[in-house]
């Protein structure tokens, strides 16, 4: 009996600790503010890329003359323009989060919610990548040589580069992946640490 007392006792400890306000130092509120920078600016540096590669493509887009290479620079122009704006508003959120007066739940609540919905962004850019990479080979390749991709005779030194190019793009989305991650754990962590 003793010791369903003591679980009784310690449940409660736990559910009322989930209704305390959050507290946090004001060193490790900066040191939060800078962490969150780093992930805002990392977005804003690729929306500009991301927007910049969609006005060139929409600039030229009479030049894409086929019905395969609009739909490729169609998809192409769709995905760079919703995508970083979507990781730009997850990444806002987790920026503004009110630390000072929200209570330890609903601070933890709200920076799982913005990690899965972030999870959810890679899982679609890394389903897409492939698809994305060869639409944007096609579309580029159009408009900065003015041939069609599907009509020249392409050598092996240059399927070699393509291959070299699309093979360190996942090379490079697992490290920004695990990159992610590890900041995650780090604004996890230094929010277990201080409350």
């Amino acid at each position: 009996m003793e010791l369903e007392e003591m679980k009784n006792v310690w449940n409660k400890m736990e559910e009322g600790k989930k209704n305390i306000p959050f507290q946090i130092s004001e060193p490790s509120l900066l040191e939060y503010n800078k962490i969150t920078n780093i992930f805002k600016i990392r977005e804003i540096i690729g929306l500009v890329i991301a927007y910049t590669i969609a006005g060139l493509v929409l600039y030229n887009f009479n030049n894409l003359d086929n019905w395969y290479l609009r739909l490729f620079g169609c998809a192409l122009v769709i995905y760079l323009l919703i995508m970083p704006i979507y990781t730009l508003f997850v990444t806002w959120k987790i920026k503004h989060i009110d630390l000072v007066k929200s209570n330890f739940k609903n601070v933890f609540e709200q920076i799982y919610k913005a990690k899965s919905n972030l999870k959810k962004a890679e899982k679609i850019s890394f389903i897409t990548s492939p698809l994305l990479f060869f639409a944007s080979i096609v579309v580029l390749t159009k408009l900065f040589t003015d041939k069609n991709l599907f009509t020249l005779n392409i050598q092996l030194p240059v399927i070699f580069l393509i291959v070299v190019a699309f093979l360190g793009a996942i090379i490079f989305n697992v490290w920004a992946f695990k990159n992610r991650d590890k900041e995650f754990k780090s604004v996890k962590q230094l929010l277990e640490d201080k409350n």
